[in-house]
Parts: C-alpha cells; structure tokens; sequence
C-alpha cells in the first residue's frame, strides 16, 4: 500500500508538470483593480448653497437613500447640539428647566430622519456590484420650504393661543393641552431650520413657545377646585382631594371654583366565604361653568373579612393607585369621554 501510494503521488506530479509546460506560452488573466471614485472618497464639504451626502448600496435608488440618509445625519449632529445647548441655558421662572417639557418627544423627533424633497445625483458609479452616488441638496430652497411649512404651524399655535381671552380657565387650559403636541413639533423644526440656514433665530420662537407651555402650568397651578360625591362614604372623595393636595392643586369647599368634579358612585355587595365584595363603578364628571366637560369612569373592586364598608374603602384604596397609573393630570384636564 506504502508503494503504491507514492506512485500514485509521483503520477499527480507529473500531470501537474505537464499540465503546466502545455500552458506556458499564455498568461493566467490577472485580477482588475477598480477603484472607488474619488467624488465618493473624498465628497465635498457642505457650504452656503448646497449640502451633500454619499451613499452605496446593492442598487442606484438604495445608494441614494443612504447618501440622503448620511446627509440627515450630519444635519442631526448639528440640531442635537443645539438641543443641549438649550437644555443647559433655558430655564423658567420656577427654577427648571422649561425645555424638559416634553423633552422624550423632542429627542424622538429628532432622532428621525430629515425629508429632502430637492435632492440631486450629482454623480453616481458602479464599481465591483455596488452601487455610489453623491447627492446634493440646493441649501436654499429647501430652508425655503421647511420655513414655508414651520410658518403655517406657527401661524396655526399662536391663533389658538390668542383666542384663549374668550374662554373661561379651563377651556384655556383644554386649548393648550391640544396645542402640546404642535408646540413641540414646532420647537423641533425651529432648530432644523437653523441647522439648515444658521442667520434663522430660532431662540426667539423657542421662548414664545415655552412660555405658552409655561402659562399652561400657571393656568393649572391656578384654577380652583371643588369635589363632591352622592356616596355618603367619603372614601372616594378624600382619596381623590388628597391626591390633588399632594400635587398642588387648589382644593377649596365651596362651589364657586373653576372646576368642579362630582364623584358618582354604583356599589354592588356580594358576600362569598366570608368575605363582602363591593363592586363599584365610579364616574368623574369634570365640570365648568356649570357644563359637564368630560366624563372619567373607574371600575373597581374592594374587599374586607369584616364589614361593607370595608370593603368599600379598599375599593378607594384601588380607586386611587388607577388614577395614579393614568395620571391625575390627565383624568381631569383631559376632554375625552371614556
């Protein structure tokens, strides 16, 4: 076996050595070195007239998405600079930092991408199966039209916000609370405004914009409030006015105050091994100018080993931690119906 294993190798050599000799008079093809376009290597800085990005891809159109996309970063660096910058600097009346408002949503704008309707293939190659662009952006028109778009929000908030003179405290209170989220969209496209045209003074629009968010505050750290109920257990009702007292709200004992909330209570009893259940079904009607404004309901359940009314104290007990869960802000600020 040991011989007829070299033999074998020997015969291998040979063919090899054959094989070779066949083919010297002609070349193996050499590999051909391509190389990436220098545009792509070395793509142009953005100036006052353009911005520019570079892209690759698997095709043409996704090569330009990245490009845009690489351009929507370099933009995302600039406003999330200035966003630091103004959570550093811009600070309210009462000692904090008015741009926290909402900040979770601001940052999360931010992190989106930026639409660029004007883009551009200044040039594009195709080189080793992959596709390059370079895209550029006309500087110009597009703070043009991201101006012409912020300008009708704007316009939009301080209409809602001027015709607030006519209402009573809380129907003020409702205008803002709806105008939040254009607020903060608005904040957000002050600052890509400047990032796109650096003359823009978005830190005048920022400060209108947090003082509104600042009277909002003011609107609901001054508005009176007055609680009743129909049970003559007054769990409910001094679960509810110890809530509002722990986070400042003005609770006062008479009913000429800007709001009014009346707590109506449904108690079903039931007694199963010794324990009484009350099921109860609770409404919130929020009301102002003697109009019920919204409706809250909270169904909850109590129990006690001991007696009805117990168990009807549990079922506050359960009452408060559901209004905690969805804010106490919310059930009597907001006009939804539930």
């Amino acid at each position: 076996m040991k011989i007829k294993y070299i033999s074998t190798i020997a015969a291998a050599s040979l063919i090899v050595v054959l094989g070779t000799g066949c083919g010297s008079s002609k070349r193996a093809p050499q590999p051909q070195t391509v190389q990436i376009p220098q545009w792509y290597i070395n793509a142009p800085q953005d100036n006052e007239k353009f911005l520019y990005g570079e892209g690759e891809g698997d095709t043409l159109k996704e090569a330009k998405a990245n490009a845009l996309s690489s351009m929507s970063s370099k933009l995302i660096v600039t406003v999330s600079s200035s966003l630091k910058t103004m959570t550093n600097s811009t600070t309210s009346s009462n000692g904090s930092s008015s741009y926290s408002k909402n900040v979770s949503k601001l940052v999360n704008m931010n992190t989106e991408k930026i639409k660029f309707t004007n883009a551009k293939i200044e040039h594009q190659a195709f080189v080793n199966y992959t596709y390059y662009a370079l895209v550029s952006v006309d500087r110009i028109e597009l703070f043009k039209n991201k101006k012409r778009e912020f300008d009708l929000n704007d316009q939009r908030i301080d209409k809602k916000y001027n015709s607030m003179k006519n209402f009573a405290l809380l129907e003020k209170i409702h205008i803002l609370q709806d105008s939040i989220d254009s607020i903060i969209k608005a904040k957000h496209d002050a600052v890509v405004l400047n990032a796109i045209n650096n003359k823009f003074n978005y830190e005048t629009y920022i400060k209108k914009y947090d003082s509104y968010l600042d009277k909002l505050d003011q609107l609901k750290a001054e508005a009176t409030i007055y609680v009743t109920s129909n049970s003559s257990y007054k769990f409910f009702q001094d679960t509810l006015i110890d809530m509002l007292n722990q986070q400042r709200f003005k609770v006062v004992e008479t009913p000429k105050s800007d709001i009014q909330i009346k707590i109506n209570n449904k108690i079903r009893y039931n007694k199963a091994r010794g324990w009484y259940i009350a099921k109860i079904s609770t409404v919130l009607s929020v009301i102002s100018n003697n109009k019920i404004v919204s409706n809250y309901i909270i169904n909850t359940i109590g129990r006690s080993s001991t007696s009805k009314e117990n168990a009807i104290e549990s079922a506050s007990r359960e009452f408060g931690k559901k209004i905690e869960k969805e804010t106490l802000d919310k059930v009597i600020f907001s006009k939804n119906k539930r």
